[in-house]
């Protein structure tokens, strides 16, 4: 396993979801209400990324994002190499070095963790808990769709970091692939030039699609109950478009599991 590849995941596509955790869940919400802050991580030989809050909501930046706007004045936490911040991820005591506005570093030290906390509560409920978390719809719908953000949004990282991942991307021909799920959540998926990045939500006219029946199939596929072969034979799942795309993206999902366990 490749740490910048999983330091890169655990950037823009584990934390990115306190973007959408800020809108969803009302814990995430009532300790954010009042804050106006910005929060950059930098890990070294990696892109960085920040969370923006301001009055309830979370933007997540990247790229050209930093240059500006809410980034200026940030609270800055720097790690040394992907492997300390991968340590941090997974809950061993890891400290940053801070710049910028220090002066707000108790939020990262008690109000982000409150965030991390309720996103770890859906990505990764306690083993002797999840089953009975699962019971209850809304929990299972908020579950599946930040499995299903995480997936795909790791699945580009691999595509643009690790080694045999880039090899993959570089096959792939320029276009844009929807992962659409009826009624239900969707991510856009663009490569150029073996690049790859994701949004959340569909692309107009895009290359090729990907389509699931429901939130359950994919809770299926992404917990490995199931495979696509399987959800196709049974009508519970489609393709269409430029299949190079498709089948180039398959094998690229296929490292998902190795990097988020």
């Amino acid at each position: 396993m490749d740490a910048k590849t999983k330091a890169s995941i655990n950037l823009h596509a584990v934390l990115r979801n306190v973007q959408e955790l800020c809108d969803i869940d009302d814990a995430a919400k009532d300790v954010v209400k009042d804050k106006k802050i910005t929060v950059k991580f930098s890990v070294k030989d990696c892109e960085p990324m920040a969370l923006a809050f301001d009055s309830g909501k979370c933007t997540y930046l990247r790229g050209d994002a930093l240059d500006g706007g809410a980034a200026k004045g940030a609270l800055k936490l720097y790690f040394s190499s992907p492997e300390k911040f991968n340590k941090l991820v997974d809950g061993e005591k890891v400290t940053p070095i801070p710049s910028g506005a220090i002066t707000k570093i108790g939020f990262a030290l008690k109000e982000f963790s409150v965030l991390t906390d309720r996103l770890s509560h859906y990505l990764r409920p306690k083993p002797e808990e999840k089953d009975e978390l699962l019971k209850d719809a809304r929990y299972f719908e908020v579950n599946t769709t930040f499995l299903a953000y995480t997936a795909f949004h790791a699945l580009a990282e691999i595509g643009n970091n690790d080694p045999v991942g880039r090899e993959i991307a570089h096959r792939m021909p320029d276009g844009k692939i929807n992962v659409e799920v009826k009624d239900g959540p969707a991510v856009g998926i663009a490569i150029k030039d073996g690049r790859m990045s994701v949004k959340i939500g569909s692309y107009e006219n895009p290359s090729a699609r990907m389509v699931f029946g429901n939130l359950q199939i994919v809770n299926d596929v992404l917990n490995g109950r199931t495979d696509v072969y399987s959800a196709m034979g049974a009508g519970l799942f489609a393709i269409s478009g430029l299949i190079p795309l498709l089948d180039n993206m398959s094998k690229l999902l296929g490292s998902v599991a190795r990097y988020l366990g």
